[in-house]
């Protein structure tokens, strides 16, 4: 039997102090992958960081957003058996955290969508904002029927993943949300500082709103 395929899409936005990380443990997972990285307008580095990896680069003359990274990442692509989307500014990814996500939809093909979450051992404002706000979390495995059923994510900026938790609500595709023990994230704030962090914190929060709110006129029948 043929090996699965796995489609890793890396949207990334000014992330070249930490993507390096991401990279080291997505490009050494001992699966058949197509890692692609989506330099999303970036200003600094990340680009040129990305480049010394073995991955599929693309780039965005300007930042559009996480949904038109990502949809650009799945029309580059075409098809793949499965479909990871992980972020460029994880701390702590580990192999074990991409079986997790993996495995539902291997184990059962009427799993759609895995949904990672931050409950243990992370960065505690991360881990919390995860157990009220789970719709939020970025590390996600689909099946490749579930995502080649998705509409276009280009308009949804931050609020990609609400729109992909309420489309798998809409269509009644099972999703599972495994435990990502000890795997947590940068916040805008440890990033930016608070100055510049918090009101990139406020935008994200408006666009996942809009998202919210706005989702079902985004979905075809």
């Amino acid at each position: 039997m043929a090996e699965k395929e796995i489609a890793v899409l890396i949207p990334a936005f000014n992330e070249a102090p930490r993507i390096g990380s991401v990279l080291e443990v997505v490009c050494s997972y001992n699966r058949k992958k197509r890692v692609v990285v989506i330099d999303d307008g970036s200003e600094d580095d990340t680009y040129a960081c990305a480049k010394q990896y073995p991955v599929e680069l693309i780039r965005h003359n300007y930042n559009k957003g996480k949904g038109a990274a990502l949809q650009t990442g799945i029309d580059h692509v075409g098809g793949a058996d499965y479909w990871l989307f992980i972020d460029a500014d994880l701390i702590n990814l580990k192999h074990e955290h991409l079986d997790a996500l993996l495995q539902p939809l291997e184990d059962d093909s009427k799993i759609g969508m895995t949904v990672g979450m931050f409950k243990r051992g992370g960065k505690l404002s991360v881990d919390l904002a995860q157990r009220f706000f789970a719709i939020l979390n970025g590390q996600r495995a689909l099946s490749n029927a579930f995502l080649q059923s998705l509409p276009d994510l280009s308009w949804a900026r931050f609020g990609v993943e609400i729109f992909l938790s309420k489309i798998a609500q809409y269509k009644n595709i099972p999703v599972i949300e495994p435990i990502l023990n000890g795997l947590t994230h940068h916040t805008k704030e440890s990033k930016l500082g608070f100055r510049r962090g918090f009101p990139y914190r406020l935008q994200m929060y408006r666009e996942c709103l809009y998202a919210l709110f706005n989702w079902p006129k985004y979905v075809t029948q």
